[in-house]
């Protein structure tokens, strides 16, 4: 009889189905091994860029602090800026950077000019005679370069009846700049005064400037003499105010060029004797004929009328006029005035 043969499995081809196992396995854990790998970086990503997010976000939150910090000691320190400006009326900006307040030249026409007025209201009405000897400094304040401004002027006056000196402060405050129109609001001795601010105080805002009167009309006015000019030469400063005012853009202006020729003031306040308009703190208006010097021998004409409005209660005093050619310039004088 033959040999038996045994039917079984066959070792090589297990083997080998065994390593297939085992790589496929090995593939599958290196591919978990991968991904987990992946997902690890992803989840360190993200945890990066939550970290760069969170300090992002502190830091964000401490600029916010750190600004608003800022702007509540800015806040505080306006608010006491602008308390000691209110308390002071603008005639102390030392120190204060703004773009709208600005320390000028004291030897400007128009700053002599407020100072002497400013003089001129305290003297009527405390009937004094105190005389501008030098102004120390002034702030020209404007919300706006273009706007009327204001102007704080301090100075010293001086009495010469003793020669004592005074320090002295005055503002005047602008509401146009083509033409006279101007309030004078503090005008008193001494340099650091409290301050009232008063609601109820005129602002003299409907007040209009008469038209030249008629021959009729002038006959109701009081004709000052020459003599009296003299002995009121505020009533020059008002004529001098108003063509500056007025002439503001021509920087080759000289107020020695003007000649009073004849002043009529009209008042509606009861008056004793005519002569009487000139005296006491009251409301009046001034009409003026000038002659302003051209040289060369040619004289120009002109007029002016000054209306001055007191508040005597709170010792206010507003300033409005025109400034213009007389009517009986001739052609060659107003070809000359037009090209000026």
């Amino acid at each position: 009889m033959g040999k038996v043969v045994v039917a079984g499995r066959n070792p090589s081809r297990i083997e080998k189905k065994k390593r297939k196992r085992e790589t496929m396995v090995e593939k599958m854990m290196k591919k978990k091994t991968k991904r987990e790998t992946m997902l690890e970086k992803k989840m360190k990503k993200k945890r990066n860029r939550e970290t760069m997010l969170e300090k992002k976000m502190k830091k964000r939150e401490k600029e916010v602090r750190e600004q608003e910090d800022r702007e509540k000691r800015m806040n505080e320190f306006n608010r006491q800026k602008w308390n000691r400006a209110a308390q002071w009326e603008g005639f102390h900006f030392n120190g204060f950077k703004l773009t709208t307040i600005h320390e000028y030249p004291n030897d400007t026409p128009i700053v002599r000019l407020y100072a002497k007025i400013g003089l001129h209201r305290y003297n009527m009405l405390e009937g004094t005679n105190l005389q501008l000897r030098s102004i120390k400094k002034h702030f020209r304040k404007a919300w706006m370069f273009w706007l009327p401004p204001s102007y704080y002027i301090t100075l010293e006056a001086e009495n010469p009846d003793t020669g004592s000196i005074v320090p002295f402060q005055i503002s005047s405050h602008e509401r146009k700049k083509d033409k006279l129109d101007v309030r004078f609001i503090v005008a008193r001795p001494g340099t650091n005064v409290d301050t009232f601010i008063d609601p109820t105080a005129p602002r003299f805002l409907n007040v209009s400037v008469p038209k030249w009167p008629s021959e009729n009309d002038q006959r109701q006015l009081y004709l000052v003499q020459e003599s009296e000019l003299k002995e009121n030469d505020w009533i020059r400063l008002y004529l001098e105010l108003g063509f500056v005012s007025t002439n503001r853009l021509n920087l080759d202006l000289k107020l020695s060029d003007l000649k009073i020729v004849e002043v009529m003031v009209e008042t509606k306040e009861d008056v004793e004797q005519p002569n009487e308009r000139l005296k006491g703190f009251i409301n009046a208006t001034f009409y003026i004929k000038y002659d302003q010097d051209l040289g060369e021998g040619q004289v120009c004409k002109r007029r002016a009328i000054i209306r001055r409005d007191v508040d005597l209660r709170t010792q206010r005093m507003s300033l409005q006029g025109d400034d213009y050619l007389d009517i009986e310039t001739d052609d060659s004088v107003q070809q000359h005035e037009a090209s000026q």
